[in-house]
């Protein structure tokens, strides 16, 4: 199990989709011995870019705008589109995802940006991408923030195909994620540590370093930013303020259910169950 180091919110910057730049990048291959893992679902004109420093505006926009787009995938509360909280989950998780690519390069955060693309079918488009941060004080150890594929060139391997171009970085890796998509991690070599929140905590290694740390962003204060507040304020004006307040009241009851499930999954699990 590492722990979680809280930094400082680097500051937001607005975003317009723009095509992907590959500067400053490492086209990355996959070591002979994943190829099994890709099989048949590997897409052949896929390529992968690794970005260690200096990542391009263009590239960056489509980061944040692909994160906010699948806010309910990759939230901790998986709000759903038609909620009056939504925009406002929208809002936090682009917030988080910009900062964690703004980190990239600085000392003390030294975070990584793989990316998926098809410059001979899809010229500047973000396929899919993968955010991760090595753990501080170790060697070939890291952490996943984010990660997501556009909905279009899903079930096709870019997913597993960036995950396992980090593992080759990055042997011993720790990840949380909801229930359901505990066994595409567990087919990658997760196995199940703990229930952190409402996602299941999961990691490669089998004897964790307790020392580790991972640098994380810490948006707990950003409910006052730009574009939480205008989230917000159009969720009052669609919705009406009794609808947002019953609103926020059952978005607590569901995290505490989630929370329930997956402290029931996860103990389940590991005493050698069947669910």
């Amino acid at each position: 199990m590492c722990a979680c180091q809280k930094v400082r919110l680097p500051d937001f910057h607005g975003k317009g989709l723009a095509p992907v730049q590959l500067a400053n990048s490492t086209i990355l291959d996959l070591p002979i011995y994943y190829l099994y893992l890709l099989i048949p679902a590997v897409l052949p004109m896929i390529q992968y870019a690794l970005y260690q420093a200096d990542v391009p505006e263009a590239l960056r926009s489509q980061v944040v705008i692909m994160a906010s787009h699948y806010a309910t995938d990759l939230a901790m509360d998986r709000c759903p589109t038609d909620h009056p909280h939504y925009g406002m989950t929208q809002a936090l998780l682009s917030i988080e995802v910009d900062a964690y690519v703004d980190a990239i390069g600085y000392t003390g955060m030294n975070g990584e940006l793989l990316v998926a693309y098809d410059e001979v079918n899809w010229p500047g488009s973000l396929l899919g991408f993968l955010l991760y941060m090595p753990l501080s004080g170790t060697t070939g150890r890291c952490g996943v923030n984010y990660g997501a594929v556009h909905e279009d060139f899903r079930r096709k391997g870019i997913f597993t195909g960036l995950m396992l171009r980090m593992l080759a970085r990055y042997p011993g890796a720790s990840l949380s994620c909801f229930v359901e998509s505990v066994p595409l991690y567990e087919h990658l070599g997760f196995k199940i540590e703990l229930a952190r929140d409402t996602q299941v905590q999961m990691t490669t290694e089998t004897s964790p370093d307790e020392e580790a740390t991972m640098p994380v962003i810490d948006i707990s204060g950003c409910g006052s930013h730009p574009a939480v507040l205008k989230a917000r304020g159009e969720a009052l004006r669609h919705f009406g303020l009794p609808a947002v307040e019953e609103a926020l009241i059952q978005r607590e009851q569901h995290l505490n259910a989630m929370r329930h499930q997956v402290a029931s999954f996860v103990a389940t699990r590991l005493s050698g169950a069947t669910l």
